[in-house]
């Protein structure tokens, strides 16, 4: 029975899809692109976007992050540019080159501290976990000091509980 990719793998994959396509509209827009593209595009890009994020969790760690990053921002851009309603060269500008590459470079790290985090946190949780689960044993044997309180009061109520007035009539 083969198993699935790990849990990092799988934030990995999922951080790496959703900033591609994320950190393409955004360096897109910063470099001189049209800043608000059509619904095609964004259909597209979500499509690619979710590949993208589905190859890093199959492939795990064998591919560095930057690099996936990278060719996620390559096919971003290239998205943007050929499905947008107003057309601009497909050359990159140096604005927009150093957009996608500062991009690309900040995402990786901060992709990389997630999953360094997602590991300390399961281990801290690893840790903790079953000490909740511990049960605290309970002495099964009675108790040596037993109060002796008995109201009287209940005593002379029940003595005392003829025919009251509280209550509804009788009927006669």
């Amino acid at each position: 029975m083969t198993t699935g990719p790990d849990a990092r793998a799988r934030i990995r994959g999922a951080f790496v899809g959703a900033a591609s396509g994320a950190l393409s509209i955004a360096a897109h827009g910063i470099g001189g692109g049209v800043m608000m593209p059509s619904e095609s595009a964004i259909v597209l890009l979500v499509v690619v976007s979710a590949a993208v994020g589905g190859a890093v969790t199959i492939l795990g760690d064998r591919v560095p992050t930057v690099f996936v990053l990278a060719l996620g921002q390559v096919l971003g851009h290239a998205i943007l540019t050929i499905a947008s309603e107003h057309h601009h060269d497909t050359n990159l500008t140096p604005s927009m080159l150093a957009a996608h590459a500062c991009a690309t470079v900040l995402c990786a790290i901060l992709i990389r501290g997630a999953v360094v985090g997602y590991g300390h946190a399961l281990s801290v949780l690893r840790r903790i976990l079953p000490v909740l689960g511990v049960v605290l044993p309970v002495s099964d044997t009675e108790r040596a000091i037993q109060t002796d309180y008995r109201p009287k009061v209940v005593l002379r109520l029940l003595v005392c509980s003829g025919s009251g007035t509280r209550g509804p009539p009788c009927p006669v």
